[in-house]
């Protein structure tokens, strides 16, 4: 019995039933998913992030092997290290066309998107083109009409918790990385939360001016300068001047002008939403809350993911990448751990049983060679 308890208590399925008494915190189910995964697992991710030309995703996961004790292949670990030159030189122009259009076609592009918004112009501009289409009729983009309303109304752009998580959850949208309950849920709220007459009254105050093309040499200068892990993590200051000059637009006018379009009652429903998103950006950086928000269901699946990433921190993306919603969630693993449980509850009755009888025909031996003696 002695023999069989110790075998247990070092075998993985002792590591599933102390997930079954955790079977509600995120990062014991994701700690077990993790220990699970084979050095195979994380060389296949890698090499699909590096054919994605994302090379900041692959070196995460190379961090993510190594502390569980995988090895990677040196030349494999070699492609996943670049130099901030060489990445500021490889995306400038995609970073110039996300800031001046707002479209995110890729990582970079993206990048540029969030920096317009940090600074208010992205803001003002998706406030006039898709407030534009609206009071015409035309079809419009629900959820960047809205949080481009919400960037607005903060005290000032790129401070506070909602602008920023609003920036990214708009951001995500555009490029396509809201999963489905998550963008029917945000595009409710955010037709519900437009005010139609001040809108109106702000798309007659404010417009916007001819984009300029910044020169390289000036684009390339902020980019030497910049401290990119602040950047990753939704600080965009060092390009304050850079877009200013490219999109000169007077943000404390425009947020005036819009001022009363967004309705307070709905607003604070949005407000803790993105409020999650800032959290999780501040910690693990956009690249997690880009990935986080394709598998966030809900408030409630965020605030999870967002204690998650205080655990893992910028590798909370990596993992993400490799388990999913199941680094939050049990999913069919429960029904493994019930019978698992069912065993185990099995075999304390069976010890318990042979204890017993142990005891009982110990004690029965000593009475009966008492009442010899």
């Amino acid at each position: 019995m002695v023999v069989s308890a110790l075998a247990f208590y070092s075998s993985s399925q002792f590591a599933a039933v102390k997930l079954v008494f955790n079977y509600w915190d995120p990062l014991s189910i994701t700690e077990y998913r993790l220990n699970q995964l084979t050095t195979a697992n994380f060389i296949t991710e890698i090499e699909a992030s590096l054919a994605e030309d994302d090379i900041a995703e692959a070196g995460n996961l190379v961090g993510l092997a190594r502390e569980r004790g995988h090895e990677i292949p040196a030349e494999l670990v070699d492609k996943t290290k670049e130099s901030v030159f060489q990445f500021g030189l490889r995306n400038i122009k995609d970073f110039i066309n996300g800031a001046t259009t707002g479209e995110a076609t890729s990582a970079t592009a993206i990048g540029g998107a969030l920096a317009a918004d940090y600074v208010g112009v992205g803001d003002v501009r998706d406030a006039v083109v898709q407030g534009g289409y609206l009071v015409q009729g035309k079809d419009y983009d629900k959820i960047t009409l809205g949080l481009s309303l919400v960037g607005l109304a903060t005290v000032v752009p790129g401070t506070g918790a909602v602008d920023i998580g609003a920036s990214v959850v708009k951001t995500a949208n555009k490029a396509g990385k809201l999963s489905k309950p998550l963008r029917n849920r945000v595009g409710k709220l955010a037709s519900e939360m437009v005010e139609l007459s001040a809108l109106r009254r702000g798309l007659s105050e404010v417009k916007l001016p001819t984009f300029r093309t910044p020169a390289i040499r000036e684009a390339r200068s902020t980019f030497s300068n910049l401290k990119w892990p602040a950047v990753m993590r939704g600080d965009f200051s060092s390009f304050g001047a850079l877009i200013k000059s490219m999109m000169p637009i007077d943000v404390g006018a425009a947020k005036m002008s819009f001022k009363g379009a967004i309705k307070p009652g709905v607003y604070s429903e949005v407000a803790s939403l993105v409020s999650d998103a800032s959290s999780i950006t501040k910690v693990g950086g956009i690249k997690t809350t880009f990935r986080v928000l394709e598998h966030a269901d809900d408030a409630r699946d965020l605030s999870r993911f967002s204690n998650l990433t205080a655990k893992f921190g910028e590798q909370t993306s990596a993992v993400v990448k490799m388990l999913g919603k199941t680094a939050i969630k049990l999913g069919r693993l429960a029904y493994w751990l019930a019978t698992m449980m069912i065993a185990v509850l099995g075999w304390v009755l069976w010890a318990a049983w042979l204890a017993f009888s142990m005891v009982r025909g110990t004690t029965r031996l000593f009475a009966r060679n008492a009442g010899k003696a």
